[in-house]
């Protein structure tokens, strides 16, 4: 899993830092133990309201890909479609978006969230923020994985960088897990499993623990 700090270049409306005094304040009341970590990071995280599709789509372009190649070919997939849309995307064949350098199965999983969010598909419904920000994070992510491509990493990038969401854990992510090891000293980089064992002390706000350890891979 990438080590690299997702982020969106394209948004419609920028939110404040999610990452407030208050919240951080509180966090450090819960864990103690990462006061002087906390005092180190950056802490600034202003999410985008993007819809789903839009997110989701970029982001399976990306997927195993060095950031300049992934931009290459998701700025000639928008320059074969035009406007993103599911119905716009669905007009085009599998020849023709392969032939913007999407791998056979990239066009399908792209096709599959076209599908899922297009007129008449299974999330055609909450293809916009305001039909999904009253739904917990656990139901998005149980919503959004059943499309084949859509993988629980993806889903978590979208609560926090998309939504804002204070309570995402990504354990599984390379990068927090070696921020976990430093910022606890562990001998080893733990499994996702260790770091959900750890992160239990950061509820409600695992999302604050998954950037500071992101930010702590940076520390010397």
């Amino acid at each position: 899993m990438s080590t690299r700090i997702f982020t969106c270049e394209s948004f419609l409306t920028t939110m404040p830092n999610i990452f407030t005094k208050r919240v951080l304040e509180k966090f450090v009341t819960m864990v103690p133990e990462l006061k002087d970590a906390l005092s180190r990071a950056e802490m600034k995280l202003n999410p985008r309201f993007e819809p789903p599709f839009e997110m989701l789509v970029r982001s399976i372009v990306y997927q195993q890909l060095s950031y300049r190649a992934a931009k290459t070919i998701y700025d000639r997939f928008l320059a074969l479609v035009g406007k993103l849309t599911p119905r716009r995307t669905l007009s085009k064949s599998d020849e023709q978006l392969r032939s913007v350098g999407l791998s056979r199965q990239k066009a399908s999983y792209i096709r599959n969230v076209a599908l899922a969010f297009g007129r008449g598909g299974s999330l055609a419904k909450y293809n916009t923020v305001d039909a999904i920000k009253a739904l917990s994070s656990s139901d998005i992510m149980e919503l959004f994985v059943e499309i084949k491509g859509v993988g629980p990493w993806t889903v978590e990038m979208y609560l926090i960088f998309s939504l804002g969401r204070l309570d995402v854990l990504s354990a599984s992510d390379l990068g927090v897990r070696k921020g976990v090891m430093k910022l606890y000293g562990l001998a080893d980089v733990p499994t996702a499993k260790q770091v959900k064992e750890i992160a239990e002390k950061w509820h409600p706000l695992e999302t604050v623990g998954t950037y500071l350890a992101w930010r702590a891979t940076e520390f010397d």
